[in-house]
């Protein structure tokens, strides 16, 4: 199943689109506002669209159990893009890929980290979080919807990423430790993300392809940060949020200039039903 947009659109761009077969959205910063609140108007858009048949799947460098209330509220059957591309899950836990980073690395970033300072967070195979300590600017996490990490060791854990709470005007040379065993990248203006160097969006997204039977010529990707950019190549239409990052732009087919909300609405087929989301 697929379909183009109505002649109904004025817009030239959107009669220029191709078949669409699947959507593929960030959450932090796209589907969710900077704060991760979910707009009303955008969550009616989703469930509308995937309603109609056109199904969304997420690509979120968050954990999977972080979105697990996401896809049920949008009834999201996936599978999903989790942690950066690390991990392709199912909602019911089953786990079509995962690409752990070089232990030995993540244990000299983490080394590294700790001399500077720096806030960070190692997110572990089994979904836990750990640091060496926990401090105030881990708040900002649960504000996110990921959980705390609690202070422990990584004891032969395999490890998916690890996050650096550092702006990138305080960076340093921090973005070019490891870069040949590990693909380094902004998730956010806040974060600074190592993963295996196998893994982005663009490789989790082609998995979700091959398990759905999609090219990916036929995937509309949205996103708005330095890690959609594969992504946003990967896919056949890239489209990059009203207030994306420039490397996010600078990738994508189209810029948005209105809500999210409003461009999903025009992935509508002309005979889709308007779905209100429940109070």
């Amino acid at each position: 199943m697929g379909w183009r947009l109505s002649s109904a659109h004025a817009d030239p761009w959107c009669a220029a689109m191709p078949l669409i077969r699947l959507v593929a959205c960030d959450v932090d910063g796209t589907l969710l506002d900077h704060d991760g609140t979910l707009p009303a108007d955008r969550a009616d858009a989703a469930l509308a669209l995937t309603r109609s048949g056109l199904p969304i799947v997420l690509a979120t460098g968050k954990l999977w159990t972080s979105v697990a209330g996401l896809i049920e509220r949008l009834e999201l059957p996936g599978p999903h893009v989790t942690c950066n591309g690390s991990v392709v899950i199912a909602p019911d836990g089953t786990r079509h890929a995962e690409h752990l980073l070089d232990a030995g690395l993540a244990d000299e970033v983490v080394s590294t980290l700790r001399r500077r300072a720096v806030p960070y967070a190692v997110y572990l195979s089994d979904g836990s979080l750990i640091s060496h300590e926990v401090v105030t600017a881990h708040g900002v996490l649960p504000l996110l919807g990921e959980p705390l990490p609690t202070v422990a060791d990584r004891e032969g854990r395999g490890v998916i990423k690890v996050l650096a709470m550092v702006t990138e005007d305080a960076e340093g040379d921090l973005r070019a430790l490891g870069t040949d065993l590990a693909r380094v990248q902004r998730t956010n203006p806040r974060f600074l993300e190592w993963n295996a160097r196998a893994a982005d969006k663009a490789t989790g997204l082609a998995v979700v392809c091959e398990l759905l039977g999609v090219p990916l010529s036929a995937v509309v990707a949205i996103g708005d940060a330095e890690n959609d950019v594969p992504m946003l190549r990967a896919a056949g239409t890239g489209v990059a949020v009203a207030d994306a990052s420039a490397a996010a732009i600078a990738a994508a087919d189209r810029h948005l200039d209105v809500d999210l909300a409003a461009f999903l609405r025009e992935l509508l087929p002309v005979t889709a039903p308007r779905v209100t989301m429940p109070a």
